[in-house]
């Protein structure tokens, strides 16, 4: 056999070694991930903890939260009228009146409060029909103010649907 075809041999040899020693290799190392001996970067095993998002429960119930409902039209009696339906849904009222910022709301109704009454707001809000806004003021009162716009509706009898 010439020096050229022992080569040739060895190099083929040597080339499929090569190939079952790197295919030896991956098998011992799936098995040791799968069996969980070793933990592959991005690969989970099963003592790995998942992580669950919870949501807190609102810490606020209607009775928590204080209003002052505002009439912001020519409307008169609004404001008296939602503040009765919100005290008749567990809302403590505490004033109603006329806007006293005279705003011009267009919309449904917009919810004023400061940092200490944003949960406060947002039970506020779910309590009303949809189109109420939410707008942040400089204040430090937990209490909200609900300024009833032009296309405020009358909000039915507590017992009649919401509440």
């Amino acid at each position: 056999m010439s020096t050229a075809a022992r080569r040739a041999r060895r190099r083929a040899a040597l080339v499929i070694a090569g190939l079952l020693v790197g295919l030896l290799a991956v098998f011992v190392l799936a098995l040791a991930s799968v069996q969980g001996w070793i933990s592959l970067p991005g690969s989970e095993t099963a003592d790995t903890e998942t992580a669950s998002v919870t949501v807190d429960p609102p810490t606020l119930e209607a009775g928590d939260v204080l209003v002052n409902v505002f009439n912001a039209t020519d409307t008169a009696g609004m404001a008296s009228r939602a503040g009765e339906a919100l005290e008749a849904r567990g809302f403590m009222v505490e004033g109603v009146g006329n806007d006293p910022d005279g705003a011009d709301i267009p919309g449904v109704a917009v919810i004023r409060y400061g940092p200490p009454g944003a949960e406060a707001a947002k039970v506020l809000q779910a309590a009303l029909p949809e189109g109420v806004e939410l707008a942040e003021v400089t204040s430090d009162s937990e209490t909200v103010d609900l300024v009833l716009g032009d296309q405020w509706q009358d909000l039915p009898a507590a017992e009649d649907g919401e509440g």
